[in-house]
């Protein structure tokens, strides 16, 4: 059960409602989901993150099954089921197999047809999450699949996921009722 009732913009501070109306706004007039449903409770860091976030998510030149994967990698590593089930179907839209995700749910090693990249991501994140920093040869591969630019905006992707596990984590924001995918193990 999450930890938090749902804001309304009668209990933002007057000076806050600008901000709490251009955050709903821009989710189509309805309130955030997911870690929005939490950062709404401060209307200024919810605006901020949001440009950041459609950058990431959508403006960003890493191919979209790279994107997906640093995220369900970082939800991987911070068991937060809800990014992972969020995540899941955009990954098999955007061309990760089953057997990527499933050695990824597991935390087992990629299969060899995951492809340079996809590993590179996925050992990437998984060094950064697990020991708080990446050896030489893993950054390497990293730096070799993507080059300088796209290496930093996948490094953010995982920090602003790692963000949005604390938040969907430490204040429990529910699952969907209508979850298709099994739970993190």
């Amino acid at each position: 059960m999450a930890r938090l009732p749902k804001v309304t913009r009668e209990a933002v501070p007057e000076e806050l409602r600008e901000a709490f109306d251009e955050v709903v706004a821009a989710n189509g007039g309805n309130m955030p989901g997911g870690p929005g449903s939490v950062t709404i409770n401060s209307p200024e860091l919810a605006r901020r993150r949001g440009a950041q976030s459609r950058y990431l998510r959508f403006e960003t030149s890493i191919p979209p099954a790279i994107v997906e994967l640093a995220m369900l990698t970082t939800a991987r590593c911070m068991d937060c089921a809800y990014v992972w089930n969020a995540h899941l179907p955009e990954a098999r839209r955007a061309g990760v197999t089953e057997e990527v995700l499933l050695a990824l749910r597991d935390d087992e090693p990629l299969p060899a047809a995951a492809g340079d990249e996809q590993s590179a991501v996925v050992e990437y994140g998984r060094e950064l999450m697990r020991t708080h920093k990446v050896g030489e040869g893993t950054f390497q591969a990293a730096l070799d699949a993507f080059g300088p630019q796209r290496l930093v905006e996948i490094t953010a992707i995982m920090g602003l996921y790692a963000q949005n596990a604390f938040f969907l984590n430490a204040f429990a924001v529910d699952l969907p009722s209508d979850l298709a995918e099994p739970r993190l193990r």
